[in-house]
């Protein structure tokens, strides 16, 4: 049963997703105009600091590359080149061993996918990737999954080049012809994900930069500040729950990084579902762990039949709810209250 923390533990909960932006405050020295740009858009419509998988994604592009790259995708002069590639830090046809991390990464079902229309699925299903509501209890042993994605690290384009690209077939096998060809079922996946029907109570988008991203949240929540929760996650296997909190909020969005040659993620808000933050200690020496975010889908009705949590949990659509981690490189926005 979730109950509340002290005082302390929520200040802990409230910072373990920040820390690492403050020990990273030296970096901004250096960071580019578009960065700069992308922190002070964060700032103005975050509470709280912002997780290092986002901040490790921002732009290393000027203003000046914005603009130039920008012209060129809309006069239709753009083409896949390892000099773009490499000033804005994206993952494209050169760099094979980010392609050979991204079908490992896709390699195992995703969680997140509520189709059921993948162009690639895998016979490899992560037992423990869903879980039901009643394993969240303090003092319980859990398998925690790995949490951590082995999708190479890209960055976000600056939202004015990434507003000229649509997540199309057409779109992303004419700009990044070399990159779509190397990993074509991992693109596939994506754009699966993000042009498939959104299920009954679902509202959801792929977003291409970070901008369009905070948007959607806001427009999602109905409100006007947000909170960012991730997971901080360094193990895997039997851990126990210290403390768990659970967020009191009405909507959840819900982001899953998803791979395209930039960094992309597919978002969702789900009717009926709880967010929780989960602390997890040693089994014997009771030392912290980590602060994992779990997310339980309470309504599975309007679920396709063939979804892996059903697999994984023995029941059908509409039978019981389902819950998940966020992974290292997840989100969850909630509102500000």
């Amino acid at each position: 049963m979730a109950t509340s923390h002290s005082p302390t533990s929520l200040l802990y909960i409230y910072l373990a997703f920040s820390l690492s932006f403050t020990s990273l405050a030296s970096t901004q020295l250096s960071l580019s105009s578009i960065a700069s740009d992308q922190i002070k858009f964060w700032s103005e419509n975050v509470a709280n600091k912002m997780p290092e998988s986002i901040f490790n994604k921002l732009s290393p592009l000027t203003t000046r590359d914005r603009d130039y790259y920008t012209k060129m995708i809309s006069e239709n002069n753009f083409s896949e080149n390892p000099n773009f590639c490499s000033l804005a830090k994206l993952s494209c046809s050169s760099e094979f061993d980010d392609f050979k991390a991204v079908k490992q990464a896709y390699a195992v079902t995703k969680v997140y996918n509520n189709n059921g229309a993948l162009p690639f699925q895998s016979n490899k299903v992560d037992k423990f990737s869903y879980f039901r509501l009643s394993i969240l209890r303090e003092g319980s042993m859990l398998h925690l999954s790995d949490l951590e994605e082995k999708i190479p690290n890209r960055s976000f384009l600056p939202q004015e080049l990434a507003s000229k690209i649509s997540i199309s077939r057409k779109d992303i096998r004419k700009l990044f012809p070399k990159s779509y060809a190397l990993s074509k079922n991992s693109m596939e996946t994506t754009l699966s994900y993000c042009n498939a029907e959104a299920i009954k109570g679902e509202i959801k988008i792929c977003p291409k930069s970070l901008e369009e991203m905070i948007r959607f949240s806001k427009l999602a929540l109905g409100k006007t500040k947000l909170l960012a929760l991730a997971s901080q996650s360094t193990r895997t296997g039997d851990l126990l729950i210290k403390n768990i909190k659970r967020f009191d909020r009405q909507k959840i969005v819900a982001c899953h990084e998803v791979y395209l040659p930039f960094t992309a993620y597919f978002c969702h808000s789900i009717s009926s579902s709880r967010i929780y933050a989960v602390d997890l200690v040693e089994h014997d020496t009771r030392l912290p762990v980590s602060t994992v975010i779990a997310i339980c889908h309470m309504n599975t009705s309007a679920w396709p039949k063939n979804h892996v949590a059903f697999k994984i949990l023995k029941f059908s659509p509409g039978e019981g709810e389902a819950c998940h981690w966020m992974s290292n490189i997840d989100l969850a926005w909630i509102a500000d209250d």
